[in-house]
């Protein structure tokens, strides 16, 4: 329905006075308004012209600023613009109001889990552009806790965030590699006790593998049966290997991490063989012509 943009509309516009007249006045106009604003905007949205969409939507927020939805769409746009800026202050200067755009999303959310949801999963994609660690993963935890996310969402989250400082150990351990060693012993001690700037990259690297625990257990208490979790604790096995220097506790944690590995394995075979044999079932209960 297009209110103002053609004299088609008239009839409608006039009913919707009426409407109007008998129920809550001004407010209610506003609202059909921008509601009329938000549909023409995702039609030129899915059009592919980003550009005349934010105008509608922009147009819907400032019609009515109490439409989360509104401001939802709008972020997307911005999003767009973002990703195509190839100055970086500007870049970052978009970016920055997509993620007030989406604040106020939240905000005027309630109970709409389709805006809480879409909401938080675009400013995680935005924190992640702009690499703030600390910001993404505080956003991925509030989505993963969230009444609104499913199960299955939830413990991908989780475990996205553990993959996360999973990253984070390898990456200090990744640079005190002895490339000699690496080789033949890639899980070999990392030294990084002669400095005060190493002791301080081991201890963030240590910090890391303890917060990747937490959040693979977090995933495997939703979904037990979630082998991703599984494989990546095994790796986190194999930093604290890396940080450890008593060589009677490397080898217990390459047997823990091996163990989980194997068992990961088993895990996946088994689901996948059952998988295939529903499929195959499915196929010879299938009508044949």
């Amino acid at each position: 329905m297009k209110v103002f943009h053609n004299s088609t509309t008239a009839l409608t516009f006039a009913a919707i006075v009426a409407l109007a007249t008998l129920g809550s006045g001004c407010g209610y106009i506003r609202k059909v308004i921008a509601k009329d604003k938000l549909n023409q905007g995702a039609i030129e949205y899915n059009r592919g012209r980003n550009k005349d969409a934010q105008v509608f939507f922009k147009d819907a927020t400032e019609t009515d600023p109490s439409n989360a939805s509104a401001w939802l769409y709008l972020g997307a746009t911005m999003v767009k613009d973002y990703r195509k800026e190839i100055d970086e202050p500007k870049k970052k200067d978009i970016a920055n109001q997509a993620l007030g755009v989406y604040q106020k999303a939240l905000s005027l959310a309630n109970d709409n889990c389709i805006v809480i949801e879409n909401a938080l999963s675009y400013m995680a994609v935005i924190y992640d552009d702009m690499r703030n660690t600390a910001e993404w993963r505080k956003t991925m935890e509030e989505r993963a806790t969230s009444k609104c996310t499913k199960k299955d969402a939830k413990a991908q989250a989780f475990y996205g965030i553990g993959v996360n400082y999973w990253q984070c150990s390898f990456d200090q351990t990744n640079r005190y590699q002895d490339k000699a060693l690496s080789v033949s012993q890639p899980f070999h001690y990392r030294k990084m006790d002669y400095s005060p700037e190493a002791l301080a990259d081991r201890d963030k690297a240590s910090a890391c593998v303890e917060k990747g625990f937490e959040f693979f257990e977090k995933a495997l208490q939703i979904d037990p049966e979630y082998t991703e979790p599984m494989f990546y604790k095994a790796l986190l096995y194999r930093e604290r290997q890396k940080l450890t220097k008593e060589e009677p506790k490397r080898k217990q944690y390459e047997q823990e991490a091996a163990k989980i590995s194997k068992e990961a394995t088993e895990l996946q075979n088994k689901k996948q063989a059952a998988a295939a044999a529903e499929q195959k079932a499915k196929e010879q209960a299938a009508p044949t012509s």
